[in-house]
């Protein structure tokens, strides 16, 4: 089964699925995608570990259903890797596409939830991602989490203060995005936290929309640490830099995009650039030392303003 060079009329909306050795939950992932009542869309499947189980259930799925598209990796790419070739040829195949969501190959998706996102997006220009509420599911019970993450109507720092300290970068991380902003942030880099680093570059091009329904279902991965995240994420030598606080490494991405390379413009020139860098690191070190500091939050309450203003 091979992937297509190009399509003519694309959809309005691009799932790209970075698969990995999942093909005990495959089957009910599709079906749940498949069944969106919001049909306008594709799914692309790159798989990092290419097995025969895989490519049968996608093959079963994808006979008379256009739709989907599936492309075995020749080498493992680590998840850094995966997770950016599942957008970049998701772009390749659909660059006319509007909106896109990476998902994963083992979690489920609420009949409703595009049809939610849609028009959480199309209602609100200023927006570039949307995501709702989700249900963590573990092996005998499920647990939903009320949590709220809202940047609406906020300005720039404003936002780049609340994602540094109240964001969950892994529930974000399955929002709809708008694909052009999405692009303009940089999409996946090889640092640690990767998804809380596009996050933060993604939340000073637009605002995130929270939608409160319970419309994903997430299932429960192993604790979190940096030595199972670096295994994770790079297929095989681990980059030096990544041994740095996950801060620092974020701090250096932004100041080298909306600085350096000017990513941001028009809306962000290369010196508003290097101030919401600098905030952003400062922002994360605060939230390191105290979450409760009134003295800190009056500070960098003054900077986020000072910075709006100079934009």
């Amino acid at each position: 089964m091979t992937s297509r060079s190009a399509a003519p009329v694309g959809p309005r909306v691009v799932f790209g699925m970075p698969a990995y050795r999942r093909p005990d939950a495959l089957a009910r992932v599709l079906e749940s995608l498949l069944s969106q009542t919001c049909p306008d869309f594709a799914i692309v499947i790159v798989d990092d570990d290419p097995s025969p189980e895989v490519k049968a259930i996608v093959e079963t799925y994808a006979e008379g259903e256009p739709r989907i598209v599936y492309e075995p990796n020749p080498v493992r790419l680590g998840m850094i890797g995966n997770w950016r070739k599942a957008f970049d040829h998701s772009r390749a195949l659909y660059p006319s596409s509007e909106y896109f969501a990476w998902v994963s190959d083992h979690d489920m998706w609420h009949p409703r939830w595009l049809e939610a996102m849609v028009d959480g997006l199309d209602g609100h220009p200023a927006a570039v991602m949307a995501y709702s509420q989700m249900q963590r599911v573990f092996p005998h019970e499920r647990r939903a989490v009320t949590r709220r993450f809202d940047t609406v109507g906020l300005p720039p720092a404003a936002r780049l203060r609340a994602a540094t300290s109240e964001m969950t970068a892994g529930n974000c991380i399955y929002g709809l995005f708008r694909a052009a902003a999405l692009e303009q942030a940089g999409v996946f880099r090889p640092v640690l936290m990767p998804d809380r680093q596009v996050l933060l570059a993604l939340c000073l091009l637009g605002e995130f929309r929270h939608i409160p329904e319970v419309l994903w279902y997430r299932e429960v991965a192993g604790m979190f640490s940096f030595s199972r995240q670096r295994r994770m994420l790079f297929a095989d030598r681990v980059p030096l830099h990544t041994y740095l606080p996950a801060n620092v490494q974020h701090f250096g991405v932004l100041l080298w995009d909306f600085a350096v390379r000017g990513r941001g413009r028009p809306a962000i020139g290369r010196l508003a650039g290097v101030r919401y860098a600098v905030l952003q690191l400062a922002y994360s070190v605060r939230r390191e030392l105290t979450r409760d500091d009134a003295e800190w939050r009056t500070l960098f309450g003054r900077v986020a303003a000072d910075v709006d203003a100079a934009r």
